[in-house]
């Protein structure tokens, strides 16, 4: 909203709990709807906010309270739900077929992981998806703990579809992660850069690497799981206020004992970071793997989801990014 439309207009003037002053300090600080407060925890939204004259822990509470109670309790039936699942917005990967293996594409208010070791594509996929997304005026926001997204490599991969550079890259925002509490201040402050830069698509590549850096050893878990459920429950809140995609990208640990299972499980083998928090919190979860001998095809494995079953897909890996494999490369190999 810009400064020059009228206080009447302003969304948060419908809470009590707060007077001008309070409604442009909470803009500042990135909330501007009162689905924005309603989805914060109050000692979240009074660490952000900070203590000041009129606004302390208790106002933090009551005004989270009055947001919630203020929006409309929507009970609904299971085809109702059905309905609006199907209507959600869904982006494309750049391959039919691991676009088929996601039930149509990469869906928004959904979370989706794409796991596996070096090399496999991670990095490619969520830049793929940004690209194409640009190309329909969408906005992408990188969060990079790995350094894996570049200008360079967007801007090729533009090129090599026929798009302009100049006119995609300015859709697709990019923020480096320096660490664990830096990552957790860009998710928790995301409400401002989301409103300000109409972000549809959050990527975070890769989301666990900051914790595994930080808090090493099982003797760290007791501290580190809570911070990485913190900023789940966070992205599953955006997701549902701000109707946004979420892409992670996650890293994988050897096994070495499970290999026997290799075949049948990868993940087993080499199992995704995180542990079960991030289990729960995903709603599709892609395991990727590079064949043997080969430099460009990948294997895409659902290997979880809420409602897709588990199948393998093959695709590709291009100047332009992901792609199918064409029919012939197909044929070829049946002979």
């Amino acid at each position: 909203m810009s400064e020059e439309e009228p206080f009447e207009e302003e969304p948060l003037k419908k809470l009590k709990s707060l007077t001008p002053e309070l409604i442009k300090t909470l803009k500042d600080k990135g909330y501007f709807t009162i689905e924005s407060l309603a989805v914060e925890a109050p000692n979240s939204l009074f660490e952000t906010v900070g203590a000041r004259p009129g606004f302390t822990l208790d106002k933090a509470r009551e005004i989270v309270h009055e947001a919630r109670d203020s929006l409309q309790i929507v009970i609904m039936d299971a085809l109702q739900l059905y309905e609006i699942e199907k209507k959600r917005k869904r982006y494309t990967t750049g391959s039919k077929a691991l676009d088929e293996l996601l039930g149509g594409g990469i869906p928004e208010e959904e979370m989706t992981e794409f796991t596996g070791e070096y090399e496999v594509g991670k990095s490619e996929v969520c830049m793929t998806v940004a690209i194409l997304a640009a190309e329909k005026g969408v906005n992408s926001w990188f969060l990079d703990s790995e350094g894996g997204i570049t200008g360079k490599r967007l801007a090729e991969m533009a090129e090599a579809r026929g798009l302009d550079p100049k006119k995609i890259l300015p859709h697709i925002y990019q923020g480096a992660v320096y660490g664990t509490e830096h990552l957790l201040f860009l998710i928790e402050n995301a409400h401002k850069p989301i409103k300000d830069k109409n972000i549809k698509i959050i990527i975070i590549d890769s989301f666990v690497s900051p914790f595994r850096a930080e808090y090493p050893g099982r003797e760290l878990l007791y501290q580190r799981q809570p911070l990485i459920n913190r900023c789940q429950r966070r992205l599953i809140n955006y997701m549902r206020a701000y109707k946004l995609a979420v892409i992670t990208t996650e890293q994988v640990m050897a096994k070495p004992e499970a290999a026997p299972l290799y075949h049948v499980r990868p993940e087993v083998l080499n199992p995704p970071v995180g542990g079960h928090i991030v289990s729960h919190a995903v709603s599709h979860r892609v395991y990727l793997q590079k064949p043997a001998g080969e430099t460009s095809k990948r294997l895409a494995t659902l290997v979880a989801s809420n409602y897709m079953p588990r199948e393998t897909r093959e695709f590709k890996i291009t100047k332009a990014g992901v792609e199918d494999v064409p029919p012939e490369e197909k044929k070829e190999e049946k002979k």
